[in-house]
């Protein structure tokens, strides 16, 4: 990897605040991210879980100019991403803003930073949200885990205890703690302003001063010392849950962030966990079957960074056998990386690197990160600046170091003992019931404040402008190409959308094209079995299959490579019996965890319930029935006569040579079959009939949905239930959010009101996570508001909603990824090139009162599902 020349501009008021611009020309927004240098290690005892609550009583109003829904409205109006996240190590806030409106956030956070309310019965609701979050991450049982190595390898730091707090703390805060701990950290000479975007750095500065200049300097903060004191030891934590299948992960201690390593912890992790060519997928997922996943993580830390392989078994027999082959091959790596495996890893780091920066979000969270762990705005994009034969010394001296096997801590997550279970249950009905008491009084009797400064923001609205288009053709065989040159970025981005998605496996057989598109990668004719794999990682290039599409990630200097094996996968997959058979197994186990998931399968649950026997209602990965009803000879034949260039599309998009590509797609995909795959004929959808569906999992928290039928991607109602989802669904500004604010009653809700929306119609689809104890309850005032939103919305909250729309468009065309999806959506639809430009001019004119009897037609409980899972 060549050198990188400096991206980022610095500038330091005279109050201590760094201010970091890293221009990038042509983005369509601004990711702006203030970073504080404190974190939940900072907190003392019984204090726990204060800088995340501090966190989230940030958005909660300031004594000088924002209301408590200020900051959520202003996102609204500004078409802003709205978020903010804490670590051990530091806090940060960010505004992810179209370009034309970034300096109105300044003024928001410069109040933020002096001026927080910390109103107590705003404190009220959120440290119920807040216990409800923490009880969120109980059920996310990959991350529960994580947490509890965590815990047990930090004994005497404070990345000991749990970011977000223990409840008996939560429930104890005081408004004037909080302001002792706010006042000390929540410093201009302790803060960062990151910007990303296409900006003047002078221009930021200018106005940086304009806002934040007149903020005093804090006193220097002192900072306390932690220690770890390291052993030669292995921890070991073995949770007990009502799951069906279970989890286990490793853990290795490293060095931290600002030792500077990670980009040696990435090679690491491609080599060991990450894509199908490294070692451990290849024995534990595909030669011994034990395992449906493997992947590895480092969790970022400044003191001391966590190394985590995450690894899914069929059985818990396996988990000893699992811990064995991962040492070996460790110790393996020690000695022997080869130039191959070297070669994938660092491709892939290569690819990683020009995704990063492609992307100003993560380009600002990179750099945000860094300063405050090292102090260096430049390590993100420097951090592959080695040769080959330093990257190898460096990653086997670390391997031998840490990765030792008297060092790996391991995590296990197995199904309760039998004789377990009520002792289980009443641990979870004693944690309900402390909920309820201790929590009981905290109740907030004002009303969800009106935004107040919101109202002085005047936004720059969004000029109409051409959007990319691609240069379109198609080839004999019936291939559509899309065409898109861009040389922002070193990478080339391929779609290739078929005809037969899952809608259009057979009844019985439902899986089947999800298995087919999977299939393509495990062998073809050139490339037999695992070769095929083999031989594409080792160039770095990434093979997405789902069902009726493939997607292709590769630098520029490999797209004849890639388009070989595209042209592999296509035309001359071997579809093997022993493939067909080991895919088989693993997607059977993938639906035990699916279905084992509340908060994924309740999605389906939903579809089979509406949709019933359409299309619609079939689930991609199958079920147990189907795929056992799926043999070779039927994939073979639905990947001859489904799997076909007829109305198929390709959309290329990135930095390759004008003057070959086409030669190069003629000559790998002009002989694709182009035999005709017919449309599909849909039957009828039944109307909703209004029913409960509970269906009964052991878990802390209650999913609750509620779903309803809505319309397909082209009907003429569409553009009016988009604009009303956002107002209803649209973030921290939502009427759904404002019950949240409110209440308390759950951490997070969403959904969608056109939700998988297609060529037929899609859902409403509206879901949250709740306490038992408050089911009814969130049951309640969650279908009231569903009944009543549209009649509360007032004209200048439904004028901000259409221009979010019209500001997402844009978006669609940030990323190569995008763009190329963005392009095969429109030939699906069989739109025209300037659909979207068309598109803000029908947005604009729509009308608040046709819109709300719109919305009348389609959203009311009593033509809904709600379907409840959970401990009930």
């Amino acid at each position: 990897m060549q050198k990188s020349d400096k991206r980022v501009v610095k500038h330091v008021l005279a109050n201590g605040l760094t201010i970091l611009v890293c221009p990038k020309k042509l983005a369509p927004k601004v990711s702006m991210q203030l970073w504080y240098n404190v974190g939940s290690k900072d907190e003392q005892p019984g204090e726990k879980g204060m800088a995340h609550f501090i966190e989230h009583m940030i958005f909660k109003g300031t004594n000088a100019m924002l209301s408590e829904s200020d900051i959520n409205l202003i996102g609204q109006k500004l078409s802003a991403y709205v978020n903010a996240f804490t670590s051990f190590d530091y806090t940060a806030y960010l505004f992810d803003v179209p370009v034309a409106n970034w300096d109105k956030v300044l003024p928001v956070f410069a109040d933020c930073m002096s001026n927080c309310s910390f109103d107590p019965e705003h404190m009220n609701s959120e440290v119920k949200a807040v216990i409800q979050e923490l009880k969120m991450y109980r059920d996310e049982y990959s991350w529960a885990l994580a947490e509890a190595l965590t815990t047990a390898i930090f004994e005497s730091h404070p990345y000991h205890h749990p970011i977000i707090g223990y409840k008996q703390d939560l429930w104890n805060l005081k408004r004037e703690t909080l302001l002792k701990f706010y006042k000390k950290y929540y410093i201009p000479n302790n803060a960062t302003l990151v910007l990303v975007g296409d900006l003047n750095p002078a221009d930021v500065f200018a106005q940086a001063e304009k806002y934040f200049g007149s903020i005093s300097k804090g006193p220097d903060i002192v900072r306390e010392q932690f220690f770890i004191n390291d052993e030669l030891q292995a921890k070991t934590v073995t949770i007990y849950r009502d799951v069906a299948q279970p989890l286990c992960m490793f853990a290795f201690a490293l060095p931290g962030t600002q030792a500077q390593k990670n980009f040696f912890y990435d090679i690491i992790s491609y080599l060991l966990a990450n894509g199908k060519g490294s070692r451990l997928y290849r024995i534990l997922v595909d030669d011994l079957q034990i395992a449906t996943s493997v992947s590895a993580m480092t969790y970022d830390l400044t003191d001391k960074e966590l190394f985590f392989i995450t690894v899914k078994p069929k059985n818990e027999a396996d988990i000893e056998k699992i811990k064995e082959i991962l040492l070996q091959e460790l110790q393996d790596l020690t000695e022997n990386v080869s130039d191959v495996e070297l070669r994938r890893a660092l491709s892939f780091a290569q690819i990683d690197h020009q995704l990063l920066l492609e992307d100003v979000h993560k380009q600002a969270y990179e750099i945000g990160k860094s300063v405050i762990a090292t102090g260096d705005s430049e390590a993100p994009f420097t951090y592959g600046d080695y040769d080959d034969q330093t990257v190898r010394q460096e990653v086997q001296k670390l391997l031998k170091q840490y990765f030792r096997a008297s060092l790996c801590h391991e995590g296990k997550i197995l199904k309760v003992k039998d004789h377990d279970r009520d002792y289980l249950k009443q641990l979870q009905d004693q944690s309900d019931e402390l909920d309820t008491k201790i929590l009981f009084g905290k109740e907030r009797t004002s009303q969800v404040q009106d935004g107040r400064y919101v109202h002085e923001i005047v936004v720059d609205e969004f000029q109409k402008t051409e959007f990319a288009k691609p240069d379109v053709y198609t080839l004999p065989n019936g291939l559509t190409v899309l065409k898109y040159h861009n040389s922002d970025i070193d990478l080339v981005e391929c779609l290739v959308s078929y005809k037969a998605n899952h809608h259009y496996d057979p009844a019985d057989l439902q899986g089947i094209g999800l298995l087919v598109s999977t299939l393509m990668l495990e062998g073809t004719k050139k490339y037999p079995g695992s070769l095929f794999t083999q031989e594409a990682e080792s160039y770095g290039i990434s093979f997405e299959a789902s069902s009726g599409s493939i997607s292709v990630t590769m630098l520029p200097k490999d797209i004849d490579k890639g388009f070989e094996l595209l042209q592999e996968m296509l035309e001359f997959a071997e579809l093997k019996d022993e493939a067909v058979t080991r895919l088989i197994d693993k997607a059977q186990a993938q639906l035990v965890q699916f279905w084992d998931t509340p908060n994924s399968c309740v999605k389906q649950v939903v579809a089979e319930n509406i949709y019933k026997n359409h299309p619609y209602g079939y689930f991609a990965l199958g079920t147990q029935q189907s795929l056992k009803n799926i043999t070779r000879q039927k994939c073979l034949d639905f990947y001859e006569q489904k799997v076909s260039a007829y109305q198929a599309t390709i959309a290329v998009v990135g930095n390759f040579d004008q003057k070959t590509i086409d030669t190069l797609i003629d000559q790998r995909l002009g002989s694709w079959r182009g035999n005709k795959v017919a449309d599909i004929e849909y039957p009828a959808i039944s109307p909703v009939q209004n029913k409960e569906i509970v269906v009964q999992k052991n878990r802390d928290q209650v999913v609750l949905a509620f779903a309803g039928l809505s319309v397909d991607r082209m009907h003429q109602d569409y553009d009016a239930l988009l604009v009303f989802d956002q107002l209803l669904t649209g973030g921290m500004s939502s009427r759904l959010f404002e019950l949240r604010e409110q209440s308390g009653l759950f951490y997070t809700i969403g959904g969608s009101m056109v939700y998988s929306a297609g060529k037929q119609p899609g859902l409403i689809f509206i879901k949250t996570i709740v306490s038992k104890d408050r089911l009814d309850e969130a049951a309640k005032v969650i279908k009231n508001c569903l009944n009543t939103a549209i009649d509360t919305i007032e004209i200048d909250e439904f004028e901000q909603a259409k221009e979010v729309i019209v500001n997402s468009f844009p978006m669609m065309f940030e990323t190569y990824d995008s763009i190329a999806s963005t392009f095969t959506f429109m030939e699906k639809y069989h739109v025209p090139a300037n659909y979207f430009e068309s598109r803000i001019d029908i947005i604009r004119a729509l009308q608040l009162d046709d819109v709300k009897k719109i919305v009348k037609k389609y959203l009311n409980t009593d033509k809904m599902l709600s379907v409840k899972i959970g401990r009930l």
